[in-house]
């Protein structure tokens, strides 16, 4: 191959870059969908924005109404023609006939291209910071708002009440009912994530001393709070058919990869 033609595919190779990385950002700006007056005294609730042990038989009562409420996250949310094209932008990600393959997107890209606009994360963040709370810079992919207030503030905003709850003798602060917006902010709203300190627990169980890989002795199953199961050693050698000779697993790491799914992938894009 001439030096010339060598030149001249690497700048077709990088000409092609260049193109593919412009196609993928000069999108046009979302449609903002908060079209009305953010008004207080017209409402909708937010479904599914209560934790499922904030329940009456572990109520003890409300919470006072000085009780700081850090860090609490306005989740935001695509709407249905963003939702379609990032689900299409993440397979052609991975689709090495695609010009779109392998073309990452920095957070900020990210926000630009699917989440709310300009308009729309300014009436979110003004409403918040109007009912009183300190309110931080929208995270650089646009899917939440952090802010931070006392129990009253987020009684007030949201017309819920926060109570304590007693819960396998541990106390916790919580919504009691599903919150509530200004209607207007429907459009770009998901929900109210850290309303609670109800924190997630590990979900497996590990065994205290780890048994021969090859004993007589049936490996127990590990397994998780919510009635799955894992695989243990003896698993891996029924699977792969191999005997304990010269295998003791020390120094070996066994790992098992899964695909994810496209919804989930989307979630996690930003």
């Amino acid at each position: 191959m001439t030096a010339f033609s060598s030149r001249s595919l690497l700048s077709f190779s990088v000409l092609g870059t260049i193109l593919a990385t412009a196609a993928l950002q000069a999108q046009p700006a979302p449609a903002s969908r908060v079209l009305q007056a953010v008004d207080n005294n017209v409402r909708i609730t937010l479904p599914g924005n209560t934790h499922p042990l904030a329940r009456p038989e572990f109520d003890q009562g409300e919470a006072p109404a000085d009780l700081p409420m850090k860090r609490m996250l306005l989740v935001l949310k695509r709407s249905p023609e963003q939702e379609s094209a990032l689900l299409s932008l993440l397979d052609s990600q991975q689709d090495k006939h695609s010009p779109n393959y392998h073309k990452w997107l920095t957070p900020k890209e990210f926000g630009t291209r699917f989440g709310p606009s300009d308009s729309d994360v300014a009436a979110a963040s003004n409403w918040l910071k109007s009912s009183g709370f300190q309110v931080a810079e929208p995270s650089a992919g646009r899917t939440v708002i952090e802010f931070s207030g006392t129990a009253s503030l987020v009684q007030a905003a949201f017309h819920t009440l926060i109570h304590k709850f007693v819960v396998r003798g541990k106390e916790h602060w919580a919504n009691a009912k599903d919150p509530q917006i200004p209607a207007a902010l429907e459009p770009v709203v998901a929900g109210v994530h850290s309303l609670h300190n109800f924190f997630k627990q590990p979900q497996i169980a590990q065994m205290k001393e780890a048994p021969a890989i090859f004993s007589k002795t049936p490996v127990p199953h590990v397994t998780f709070t919510d009635g799955r199961h894992a695989l243990g050693p003896q698993d891996f050698a029924k699977i792969y058919n191999f005997g304990p000779a010269g295998i003791d697993g020390s120094n070996t790491t066994i790992a098992v990869v899964a695909p994810l799914s496209r919804g989930l992938r989307s979630r996690l894009c930003a």
